[in-house]
């Protein structure tokens, strides 16, 4: 197509003037054009991220379908405490043994009994061991001192301590039947442990016998000496 030109070739103002109209409406086309398609791309996205805010609270919907039950379990510890006797009737936690033991001399031996239980309150079963302390020194009697223990299992008034409790069946902590046990010595553990039951529904019983020796020499005469022997007891677990 031809357009009307001037003398020099250009295109005459009119022609000029309705090219621009052109061109601008060719533009304004364009942008209404590009304003469509970003409005259309906006409602896309909005449509897309319905669906994902519709799925998200599906699954929130889906994940509140569910039921939770509860089972409580309650725990009391046991209680576990040895009482100590001395006469076998007057219950506490220490005493002293009652060996007639003033004016030894070479050769003499005396005997003192001790009683154990569980306390009353006590839940559960126990095992006893036996330790003695040791007289701390070595001078005069006591180092020279010795002694032996037997244990049994004791009813009221079924339980003499003497000579005659150190037989050849006997069970023994310390010694034996003709072996004896340095009260000197420290920190020394008596043979095996004891079984004591639970509530106090069972007691045990020691006798310890103490013999000053006839070859204690002259110069031990008016010493003195003290020993402790200590009972341990362990709760026992239950088979």
């Amino acid at each position: 197509m031809q357009f009307p030109t001037d003398a020099s070739g250009d295109p005459t103002p009119s022609e000029r003037v309705s090219n621009e109209t052109r061109s601008e409406s060719r533009r304004r086309k364009r942008e209404r054009e590009q304003s469509r398609r970003r409005l259309y791309n906006r409602r896309i996205k909005a449509i897309l991220a319905g669906g994902m805010v519709f799925g998200i609270g599906a699954a929130a919907t889906l994940a509140a379908w569910t039921d939770t039950e509860e089972a409580t379990g309650s725990f009391e510890a046991g209680t576990f405490n040895i009482d100590l006797s001395v006469d076998g009737s007057n219950w506490n936690n220490t005493s002293t043994m009652t060996f007639n033991a003033t004016g030894m001399y070479p050769g003499s031996k005396v005997y003192a009994p001790v009683f154990i239980r569980t306390a009353p309150d006590t839940t559960i079963d126990g095992e006893l061991k036996v330790s003695s302390g040791g007289t701390g020194g070595t001078s005069g009697i006591a180092g020279k001192l010795v002694y032996r223990a037997v244990t049994t299992s004791y009813s009221t008034g079924g339980f003499t301590c003497s000579a005659s409790t150190f037989t050849a069946s006997a069970d023994y902590v310390y010694g034996g039947t003709s072996a004896t046990t340095n009260l000197s010595e420290k920190d020394r553990q008596g043979a095996g442990s004891q079984l004591v039951g639970k509530t106090g529904s069972s007691v045990r019983a020691y006798c310890f016998e103490v013999t000053l020796p006839t070859d204690t020499p002259s110069v031990a005469q008016g010493t003195s000496a003290s020993n402790t022997w200590t009972f341990t007891a362990t709760n026992k677990a239950p088979s």
